[in-house]
C-alpha cells in the first residue's frame, strides 16, 4: 500500500527522505509553497547543488515558482486523491512563475512503489 500523508510535515519528511541528490547537482531553484486554511502557512524549497532543505517561512528574493493551494487539498494531491492537472484548471491550484518546474522537480524524487 502507497504512504498515505496525514499531515505537512509527514509530506516534507517524505520529500527529504527520497530525495535524489546524484539528479539535482545541476539544479538550482526555489519553490515557495503557500498553504491556506487549517494546517497551513508558508514554506520553501530550495534545492541548489545536490542538496534540498525545506525551510519554514517566506524565501528572500524572487521564487522561480509560487504553489498556492488549500492545505487539505495539497495532502489530497500528494496521497493521489485529486487529479493535478484538473485541480490546476479548477483554479484549486495556483502557480506562478515557471510552471514546467513542476514536471522537471518530480525527476528529483524516487517515488514509493504503488
Amino acid at each position: 500500500m502507497p504512504k498515505r500523508f496525514l499531515s505537512i510535515e509527514d509530506a516534507f519528511r517524505f520529500l527529504e527522505e527520497h530525495f535524489l541528490p546524484e539528479k539535482a547537482t545541476e539544479t538550482d531553484v526555489t519553490v515557495q509553497l503557500h498553504l491556506t486554511g487549517e494546517g497551513g502557512g508558508d514554506w520553501f524549497i530550495r534545492i541548489q547543488g545536490g542538496q534540498l532543505k525545506v525551510v519554514p517561512g517566506v524565501a528572500e528574493g524572487m521564487p522561480d515558482l509560487t504553489v498556492t493551494v488549500n492545505t487539505a487539498d495539497y495532502l489530497a494531491l500528494l496521497n493521489g486523491e485529486m487529479d493535478p492537472l484538473a485541480a490546476y484548471l479548477r483554479g484549486r491550484v495556483q502557480v506562478q512563475g515557471e510552471v514546467k518546474l513542476v514536471y522537471r522537480l518530480q525527476y528529483l524524487f524516487r517515488l514509493p512503489e504503488a
